[in-house]
This record gives C-alpha cells, structure tokens and sequence, in this order.
C-alpha cells in the first residue's frame, strides 16, 4: 500500500472512530401510516438508544426531544402549539439501554394543513457536547369525504344546564394503497375524535345511527360476506369504542334496525373468528 492511500486510509479510520465515539445517542424515527386523515392522531414512534457507557438522565429542562416539522409543499414548518413539551421527560437510560416512545406529533404541533410533511426528531443532553440527529421520514396528510352523518346531545350531568351538540360524520378515506371508513365526531370549536374503523367495499352501503343514550352504532361491510358492527359512547369528551362484533348475513343483508327504543342487527348471527373470519388487517385504531 502507497504511503498516499495507508494515509487516506487512516485518516478515514479516525474520522469514522471519532464520529462513534461522540455518537451517544441513537435514534430511530416511524409512524404507523404513511398517509393520515386530516385531524387523526399522527403518532410516531422513537427508538433511542445509549451508546454513552452511562446511565443518562433526561430529568433537567436541557435534556430534551424536539422535532423539526416541515410542510413540504409551502416549505414552512410546522407551528409549535406546546413549547414546554418534552417526550423525553422523565425519560432514563442505561448503558446500551433502547426504549420505544409513542408521540403524538399533532398534539404539539399544527399539522392540520393538508399536504406533506417531512420530519426529523433533535436530541439534546448536557452531558452530550452535539446534538443528535434521527433519519427523516414523510407523512402525507388528506382530507376524507363525508358519506353519512347525525347531530346527537351530549350526556350532561346536570338537568338545567344547555346540552352540548356534536356533528358525527362518517366518513371514506384514501389510503396508500386502498379506501378506509373513519368516524370524525366534532362542533364547531373542536374535533372530538378522528378514527379508522375498517376497509372499504365496493359498492356495500354503510350505516350510522344513534341510540337513546347518544351512543353511536355503526355497520360497515369490511370483506365478502362480513360485517363489522361497532359501538362508539362519549366518557366526558372522549369518545371510546364500547363494543365491535363480527357478523354474517342470514336471511338477507344484515341491517341496523331501531326496535322499542334499542338498536340491533337483523338478517345476521355474530361471526365466529378463525370460522367464518381471520383477524382483519386494519382494526379500528383508539
């Protein structure tokens, strides 16, 4: 080997050296969807790990998780709605020690606007003299379109104060790589909840009601000859799925009927898992 390339050589031996040695930190940015619903919870998940030798620490204001959010089609970043939030709060790592964080980036950042968002997660630690930098991952954002939709009253606990209204809008949403059914529940001040309920069928035709209570009933389609029946009721403000049963037509096209008051299924008996169906890929997701 020339003295020229055993130099190039060892220089880049100790470029690359250098570089492990200030990497204490590594970081591993996901999301669970490449494409989200104008107004669902866009959660993402962040591996980091300690390469340092030490326990660190994240317990001061210095020691924290930031992201850099970027509307690609405007070239704008994202706003910061809480600037005192950290996902790392709280946070401890030992030695070669990895754990999994859950952030839900629109709940501290506005990303309401449609279009794509290019993201990278920024880690900050006093005992560290760099910052650390995770790989960069897209995420689209679009708007859904409403097929059917009611206006309920919210339970109150009170009998003289005024019941609060709510839009519920079912709605079809344009996936990568198919069409989902999703229910938005909101007035005019707030958005509730934005969930996936299952896959869309073609030419099936879903159905949404309201029983006496203001809990909301849904029956979807979600493969041949399957039906997804699912029930949806506000604790407070937040709306939590109650129930969802599997059902198969029987004497007809299974339907949502309103009896004395009380909402059921009629022209279908529930669907026995791994006999007349397989867990289904998409679930509604809480």
């Amino acid at each position: 080997m020339s003295r020229k390339y055993f130099f190039s050589f060892s220089l880049l031996l100790f470029l690359l050296f250098s570089f492990e040695c200030r990497a204490q930190f590594g970081m591993h940015l996901k999301s669970d969807y490449t494409r989200y619903l104008r107004y669902e919870k866009i959660t993402v998940l962040l591996t980091v790990r300690n390469y340092s030798g030490n326990t660190m620490l994240f317990s001061s204001k210095d020691a924290k998780i930031f992201f850099k959010i970027q509307h690609t089609n405007t070239g704008m970043p994202a706003k910061c709605l809480d600037l005192q939030a950290n996902p790392a709060q709280s946070l401890i790592l030992g030695p070669g020690q990895s754990k999994e964080l859950n952030i839900t980036l629109n709940s501290i950042y506005n990303m309401q606007k449609e279009g794509v968002y290019e993201i990278t997660a920024y880690l900050n630690h006093p005992r560290s003299s760099r910052t650390h930098v995770s790989n960069t991952i897209d995420i689209e954002v679009r708007s859904g379109s409403p097929i059917l939709g009611k206006t309920i009253g919210l339970p109150s606990n009170s009998n003289n104060g005024i019941i609060k209204s709510v839009n519920v809008i079912l709605m079809l949403f344009t996936d990568v790589n198919s069409k989902i059914y999703c229910l938005r529940v909101e007035d005019e001040d707030n958005i509730y909840a934005t969930l996936r309920l299952g896959p869309y069928i073609s030419g099936t035709h879903p159905q949404l009601d309201v029983d006496g209570t203001s809990s909301i009933h849904i029956l979807i389609q979600v493969a041949p000859r399957l039906y997804s029946y699912l029930t949806y009721s506000f604790i407070g403000r937040n709306l939590k799925l109650r129930q969802q049963r599997y059902y198969i037509p029987e004497n007809g096209s299974p339907e949502l009927e309103r009896k004395k008051g009380f909402l059921h299924i009629t022209h279908a008996k529930i669907a026995e898992l791994g006999t007349d169906y397989e867990l289904l890929k998409e679930q509604p997701k809480q």
